[in-house]
């Protein structure tokens, strides 16, 4: 892969902290953290100690979920409390690609920030972005405790407030419904940077498969698919590079 292009900002590490923010409030991290009862877990991707907030047990939260619930979240299902198998490919290959450092780095979709925390490993500048506002506050406290600063954007991807330019974009798993490879793709053509760049990570889910048709409808470029390494019971990984066309 190419070096990434970008605006040649400071790493994130030196930027201001934020809290998440999102239909106009923002949420303590330290908070989501005491109240969830998360705990520290500490992850070795390609060689590289990374810590992050995970919750006891993230099944919990499938095996809570109401009708009420499911119905008042758009039909979301809870996936964003586990770590998949694809969120560690694409750390993966952030932590081993071309340098990230002072770029604009999104991790659309972030759940528990895994990605997100790569880059910012690299010093890049890091925005995190999930539907649900306890998944960005844990990453947010994650990132915080890591001694990084990042920015936190709790929102749904089809209906983002005014964000910036970036000049990457992180998806793990992020096409596991057929209605989100249009949208992701709708995303990325209003956010990637001139020269940007948004790498898709997925284990070979079915609605994956017509992404690319998505993003050339969307009127960017599909630079590339790599087969990643299998991961547990994922055993076909795929990369998606995205740009402008």
């Amino acid at each position: 892969m190419a070096d990434l292009g970008g605006s040649g900002t400071t790493p994130g590490r030196d930027a201001e902290p934020s809290e998440p923010a999102g239909a106009g409030r923002s949420i303590s991290p330290g908070a989501v953290v005491r109240r969830r009862g998360a705990r520290t877990d500490r992850i070795v991707v390609a060689g590289r100690a990374l810590s992050l907030f995970v919750l006891p047990d993230p099944d919990a939260l499938l095996d809570a979920l109401t009708q009420e619930e499911f119905d008042r979240n758009d039909g979301r299902m809870p996936y964003w409390a586990t770590l998949w198998p694809s969120a560690f490919a694409l750390a993966e290959a952030v932590l081993t690609g071309p340098s990230v450092a002072g770029r604009r780095v999104l991790d659309l979709g972030c759940g528990l920030g895994l990605c997100g925390l790569a880059a910012l490993e690299r010093g890049a500048r890091v925005t995190f972005l999930d539907w649900e506002p306890d998944a960005v506050a844990l990453a947010t406290a994650s990132a915080h405790a890591a001694g990084g600063s990042v920015e936190a954007v709790a929102c749904d991807w089809r209906a983002p407030p005014p964000l910036p330019p970036f000049d990457l974009v992180l998806g793990a798993d992020v096409l596991y419904e057929e209605r989100n490879g249009p949208a992701v793709a709708v995303f990325l053509a209003r956010h990637l940077a001139p020269r940007g760049e948004a790498w898709v990570a997925d284990p070979g889910r079915r609605h994956a498969e017509r992404f690319p048709d998505d993003v050339r409808a969307a009127g960017l470029a599909f630079l590339e698919r790599r087969a990643l390494p299998p991961r547990d019971d994922a055993k076909s990984l795929v990369l998606w590079r995205v740009g402008r066309a």
